[in-house]
């Protein structure tokens, strides 16, 4: 059981009943929460975009308005999900590659103007090798827009669970821009109160899955918290966004 509203569990059909598909299908049920990352970066995305590891759309539905969308997500299940969802759309592309894959016949060098990879970057082990690649992808004055999970600090059980390889500072993910030849110029945290609820949940309590309603309640909070920070910016959080490019 994961807890999820009936309607969304008819819509999004069964997933495998591993800690990741769990997280994200809790994940979709966070409305503020989702248009809150998608506000923190959209200013950065350009009219053509590839989404690496989109998922179930919890950001991709927020990227419809492109010109050109990729999806790229090498998950089955996922990709079957994203192709029927999006299905009506007829700028939205589905692929089943992984950025270590790419470029490709279907997603060609220097062919967008963004790469957004948000809450990815942290499952791929080579990372650097990823935002390499994520550069390739870039047309002249494109932009990389990373977002991933911050302080290594608060990793724990569920960071283990979900395959979660590190957590960044901004300066670990800066010099992981670097290494890959991309030039950082923007970065920042967001999300400060997250960082008590992760780490009472993940260190402390040693959880392995998000628990469906203390994630809603969060999700209630959001338009407040997002608020707040776009007036006072934040030394730390959850997150951590980096801009980028080749």
């Amino acid at each position: 059981m994961t807890g999820l509203p009936p309607k969304v569990e008819a819509e999004r059909g069964p997933l495998p009943g591993d800690a990741v598909s769990h997280g994200l299908a809790v994940l979709s049920t966070l409305v503020h929460y989702n248009l809150w990352i998608f506000d923190s970066v959209r200013e950065r995305l350009g009219p053509t975009i590839v989404e690496v590891g989109a998922g179930l759309g919890n950001i991709t539905q927020f990227l419809l308005n492109a010109e050109r969308l990729v999806c790229l997500e090498p998950f089955e299940p996922y990709r079957r999900y994203l192709a029927s969802r999006f299905a009506k759309h007829l700028n939205v592309s589905v692929y089943p590659y992984p950025i270590e894959d790419c470029p490709n016949g279907d997603v060609p060098a220097g062919s967008v103007d963004s790469v957004v990879c948000l809450n990815v970057l942290e499952h791929i082990s080579d990372d650097v090798e990823a935002l390499r690649r994520m550069g390739q992808l870039l047309r002249p004055g494109g932009s990389v827009v990373v977002l991933a999970p911050a302080l290594p600090c608060l990793h724990g059980a569920m960071d283990r669970a979900i395959g979660h390889f590190r957590r960044y500072t901004r300066s670990s993910l800066r010099r992981a821009f670097h290494a890959a030849g991309l030039s950082a110029t923007r970065g920042r945290y967001m999300n400060l109160a997250g960082v008590l609820g992760w780490w009472w949940e993940s260190r402390a309590r040693k959880r392995t899955r998000v628990r469906p309603f203390a994630a809603r309640a969060f999700d209630r909070l959001v338009p407040t918290l997002s608020a707040l920070e776009r007036l006072f910016p934040v030394p730390a959080g959850q997150s951590v966004i980096m801009v980028g490019r080749a």
